[in-house]
Parts: C-alpha cells; structure tokens; sequence
C-alpha cells in the first residue's frame, strides 16, 4: 500500500487527544448518591493509578476508530489491484476480395466477423477496443468500451470484404498510434493472408495475435482482360490462371453487349495459366468474360471491359472569323464545335453551356463555367493583363511541358505578340526569347490557356503541328475518359467536367453516393466488381454519364492458399505480463468512518 498524500496521516494524532479527552471525561463525572457515609471506610486510590487507568467504553472504541479511518482516508492510500486488469485491444479485419471466399454454409470475412464479436464480448470493467478496416488503404471504424458493445457490434456488421491488397502495415501502425496509457496492448489481426502492402514492421509495442482465417482451397480466375483498336476491329485478350494442385478443364465464354459471341475449352495445367485471344468487329460498347470456375470465389471468374468510353466534347468557338480555327477543332477526336460572333456572345445562364470556350481575338467579362482557350487576348480585359503587340525576339523555344513532346515547332514564326503579364495563377509552358506564347493555369474551377499569339499570322496552320498542337491544348482542358476497367479497391483519380457541381455513383449493388465535384477526385470506394454508373450533374441536368467496369481478379487475391504469418516481435517496453492496477482506498475508508460516526450516534440517543 501506498499513500499519495502522506501529509493526511498527521491527522492520526487526534488518536491520543482522544484517549486524553476520554479520560478527563472519565474523571470529572458527576454521580448523585444520598450520602457519602460508605465511601470513608474504602481504601483510597492513589491519582496517579487512577490517571492512568483508561476507560474502555464502546464510545472510545468508536471515536479511535472513527478517527483512525479518517487520518488514513486523508493520507489517500491506494493498493495493487489484481494482476490483468484493463486493457486496450485493436481488432484489425481484414477486407480484401479473398475474404469473401465461401467457407462451408459461410465466408471467411463472416467467420473473422463472429471472431470480432466474440473479442468484444470479452471487454471487462475498464477495457477498451477499437476496430481497424484493412482494406486498400487502412482506417479506425470505431472505438468504444463494454458500454459501446451494440455501436461497435453495429460497426463490424456494415463492413464488407472487396478490394485487391490489405494494407495491415497501415492498419497496425494505425492500432499502435490509437494507444495511450499504462493498460496493456493487444492487436488482433484476423486475415486469409500475409501482408500485400509495404513492410510490415520487425516488432510492435502490443501482444500480436495473428489469427489465420479459412482454409486452403484451389480456384480459378480470369486475372486479366484488355482490348485494343485493330484496324475496323478490336483485339482482346484474356489470362486464366488456375491456383490449385490439380488440372481443370472449363471453357470461358465471351460476352458482347450481353450478347454471346462464343466459347472457348480451357485446360488449366496444375498452377498454371492459359491465354486467350478473340478479334472483333469494333461494334461493342461492353465485353465481359465469364469463365465456369466452379471454385469458392466466384467474383474472379468474370471481368468486364467497356470500349465505349469516349468522351463527347462540346466546343463553343467565339471568333469574328472563326473558318481556320474550326477546321483545326473540328479534327479534334469527339468535338462538336459550334461558333458565334463576339458580338453575340452572351455568358450561359444557368445552363451549363459548352465543355470548351475558344475566344478569339476577344475576351468577356467573366470566364464561362467551362474550360477556356483565350487565342489572341486583347488589350483592355478584366480578365487578364494584355498589353501592345511586340515581336518575339530571336532565341531558342523554352518548353516546359510533356504537351509539347515531338512537336515540331522550332521553324515557326509566331508574328507579332500580345504582351500578357502572367497572372499568379498561370505558369508559362512555351516561349521564345523570355516572351511567353503559351500560359495554362485554373482559377477556382475554371481550366484556362492562353495563347499569345495569332495562328492565322504565323505559318502554324501550314505546319501538320499545328492540328496536334491545338488538339493536346484541347485534350490537356478537357477531362479524359474513363478507363476501360479498373481494379477492385485501387483508387481512381478522376478529373470531371470543369461545369460539374457533383457526381453521381452508383455501386453495382445500388448503393448510390454524391460528391461534391473537385478539379481533381480520387474514388477509392470501388471495391465490389461489377458496373459502376459515373454521372456528372451540373444546375440539374447530366453533363456526362458512363460505366466503369470493376474486375476482381488478380494474381494477389485469386490464390487462396494461406500464406504463413509474418515474424513480428513484441517491442521490449510490452510488460511480458500484465500491470497491476492501482486502486484508492480513501472512498471506502472515509464510508467506513461516516458509518462508525452513525453507529456512535444511535449509541448515544438510544
């Protein structure tokens, strides 16, 4: 035992002061006899012998012990609990695509979830748990004690395995940073794998509890499909791989637009793989594969290619004489350009307007809500800083930008320049002798480029760079397409219509989600395969929807043997064995003391 406040215990002298007190009590009491004629005839005591006779009476007892509890409560003593008291616990699931693999009647992420709960179940008086998500990237789902039991249960429940790769280095470093305190730490990982991230680290401060889930089983998936342009035809490719020890034969079977365009017989060699190549007119927006895998994981047996991810590009040209120009952007790949007068030009109110706006030889009093090509700014815009023409002086091209790669631009004349003092948001990617002729830069939504020049007033148009030229400015505005699939769980980065307000996705499941539209939007929910829908909305109305097809299979997730746990050791500052709990004893003595007081009381008015 230990006090914390050992001043208190000076109030242990109030122990004599009472036995004193009791004893001037004892001597000066008063009895009333009729007479004292009996007392002459005893022997007379000597003072001393009755001084030091002390009076044993209950109240003394009382009152000493009353007091003795009262002086050790203000010395605030405190004892060693039991050995194994609270504890922090981390729970990490693991929720890549393997997990869904079917186990029996279950799966193995429903057999990690019961497991879960069970180690919630366990939290005793003073424990806490927190669960930790591996998925692609790693994150807290949440934390709580014995009292969050139904939150946290409710927790595990919404979480679902899909996605390639676990990141439990992540998820670990994760547990260890939520930790705080003197309780003891455990970590449990409950996973169908080894690590698929970076490294994890060689020891942890927390007891490590790698629990392996499932059970070695063979399976087959379709770990790779891509198509390429061929001419008038497309070529696609396909790769089978057969994790298990024994040989399987199947046959794959290929989809166009949900129509059966043929079946192939595969013969799968023992943990081998086979390749697969079809050519096809070039008349489908959607292919899928589906192989009959007859194995646990049947989301890696179909993948999905969408060849129809062009992306149409409105262009608004706004020139006073606009043939040269529109030629040049009528070439760009899925541009549909419409032109208008400078005079005539009125701002898109509340529509979203053009995907592109090329002013030439002019400038408005506000960018549209577009992306914009300002060709030849004038003097006098609120928009940007534009001074007389000038004459580029003779120098080397300065490029400093890959849009330029392979342009033969060294031979031309650029003519007279408009002087265009850079704005803080702009950089400049071309110019020639310190005169900048081209600048690109975003001003909150709004992608811009700005031109200095005059292309009918150089020999640009003459020149086959010149149709590259504008179409990479275009293509560099613009956002690109969607890919022709994605990998489940791996983040997309995606780069939506400058006019979009949100986007729209739906899961292939239903599950639908809105975001706000950003310059730059990185999806790292794609974790379950299927179609995904992707829309652009812009003041209510679409500006651009498509599908994105996501493939679960993988050399990674496909293979379903167990992978031996990795070698973690325990940090030297983890207690081997638990600490013990200090616990404070002062509550229960000052309640003993407060009941010894009451005792003393009825005793008196009894």
């Amino acid at each position: 035992m230990s006090f914390l406040l050992p001043l208190g215990l000076l109030a242990l002298l109030t122990l004599p002061i009472i036995v004193v007190l009791h004893l001037l009590r004892e001597r000066r009491r008063r009895v009333a006899v009729p007479s004292l004629m009996h007392w002459q005839h005893l022997a007379r005591r000597q003072t001393a012998e009755r001084v030091r006779r002390l009076p044993l009476t209950l109240l003394l007892l009382l009152h000493l012990l009353a007091a003795t509890l009262l002086g050790l409560a203000l010395g605030r003593p405190q004892i060693a609990g039991r050995a194994g008291g609270a504890r922090q616990l981390a729970v990490v699931l693991d929720l890549s695509t393997s997990m869904a693999t079917r186990e029996g009647e279950s799966t193995r992420f429903a057999q990690a979830q019961q497991r879960a709960l069970a180690l919630l179940r366990s939290l005793g008086p003073g424990d806490s748990a927190t669960l930790l998500a591996a998925g692609t990237r790693a994150r807290v789902i949440a934390s709580g004690g014995p009292a969050d039991l139904a939150r946290l249960n409710a927790a595990i429940d919404t979480l679902e395995p899909g996605g390639t790769g676990a990141d439990l280095a992540g998820a670990l470093t994760l547990a260890e940073a939520v930790f705080a305190g003197p309780r003891r730490r455990a970590i449990v990982v409950l996973t169908d794998g080894g690590p698929t991230g970076a490294p994890l680290p060689s020891a942890i401060g927390a007891a490590l509890d790698w629990q392996q889930v499932g059970t070695p089983q063979p399976n087959r998936a379709i770990v790779a499909l891509a198509a390429r342009a061929w001419g008038a035809n497309v070529q696609v490719y396909a790769r089978i791989a057969n994790y298990g020890a024994p040989a399987f034969d199947s046959t794959v079977t290929l989809y166009g637009d949900d129509r059966a365009l043929g079946t192939r017989a595969v013969a799968l060699a023992p943990n081998g793989e086979t390749e697969l190549t079809w050519t096809l007119p070039a008349a489908y927006a959607h292919l899928r594969a589906a192989l009959n895998g007859h194995d646990s994981l049947p989301q890696d047996d179909e993948a999905q290619l969408s060849l129809a991810q062009a992306r149409p590009l409105t262009i608004l040209l706004v020139s006073a004489r606009p043939d040269g120009l529109r030629r040049v952007l009528a070439a760009v790949p899925d541009a549909q350009v419409t032109t208008r007068d400078p005079a005539g030009y009125q701002p898109a109110a509340g529509a979203p307007g053009a995907a592109l706006t090329v002013f030439d030889s002019f400038l408005p009093g506000e960018w549209p809500a577009g992306a914009t090509l300002a060709i030849n700014p004038p003097a006098g815009s609120p928009l940007l800083e534009v001074a007389a023409q000038l004459h580029p002086s003779a120098g080397e091209l300065s490029r400093r930008s890959p849009l330029f790669a392979g342009l033969g631009l060294d031979g031309v004349s650029f003519g007279p320049l408009r002087q265009v003092a850079l704005p803080g948001w702009a950089e400049t990617l071309l110019a020639k002798g310190g005169a900048p002729l081209i600048v690109r830069g975003r001003v909150g939504t709004h992608e811009i480029a700005i031109w200095s020049f005059d292309p009918a007033a150089t020999n640009l148009p003459n020149r086959l760079a010149y149709p590259l030229l504008m179409a990479r400015t275009v293509r560099d505005l613009t956002p690109p397409p969607l890919p022709q699939s994605v990998q489940a769980g791996l983040p997309l980065t995606l780069r939506p219509d400058a006019r979009a307000a949100e986007l729209r996705i739906a899961a292939p499941g239903g599950r639908q989600t809105t975001r706000d539209a950003r310059p730059q939007l990185t999806l790292d929910d794609l974790t379950q395969p299927g179609l995904y829908q992707i829309e652009e909305r812009a003041a209510g109305a679409s500006l651009f929807r498509s599908q994105l097809p996501v493939n679960a299979g993988s050399a990674l997730e496909s293979d379903l043997r167990p992978q031996p746990a990795p070698s973690i050791a325990q940090a030297p500052n983890q207690p081997a064995t638990a600490e013990r709990q200090l616990v404070a004893l002062w509550p229960w003595l000052a309640l003993g003391a407060l009941a010894l007081l009451l005792l003393e009381w009825g005793y008196i008015h009894r």
